[in-house]
């Protein structure tokens, strides 16, 4: 989901398959995201089926510090902006791993919650 950040209105959403989807075009989608975008991301799945080192770069680039390290069928929830070179406090990871794991071969699910910040239009956070 994008939202700009000024009024609260969401813009955009998609559904990204990460199984099956094209990789190219899931990169372009990501690329095409505006800066001041607020994006609303949670893993549904494998996330990294499809996921290059260039798509996790682009989340990186939102404030993504755990897309480097989200691992097949790790269960991953993000909240960033697009543009920001800022590390994103609103990330969570569950790692899969067997001796742990909740549901099987999966972890445990994860949640966020909180208010991200606004913005005005010059970028600055109200």
């Amino acid at each position: 989901m994008r939202n700009r950040g000024e009024n609260g209105d969401v813009e955009t959403f998609a559904y990204l398959n990460m199984q099956i989807g094209n990789a190219d075009a899931i990169l372009a989608y990501l690329k095409n995201i505006d800066p001041g975008m607020i994006v609303l991301v949670a893993s549904f799945d494998d996330v990294t089926a499809k996921m290059t080192d260039e798509m996790r770069e682009v989340f990186v680039g939102m404030g993504s510090t755990l897309i480097t390290s989200v691992k097949h069928r790790d269960n991953w929830v993000f909240a960033g902006g697009a543009g920001r070179d800022n590390k994103s406090l609103f990330e969570k990871q569950a790692a899969n791993d067997e001796s742990t794991n909740v549901y099987g071969d999966w972890p445990e699910i994860v949640e966020l919650s909180g208010c991200y910040p606004r913005t005005l239009t010059d970028g600055k956070v109200l």
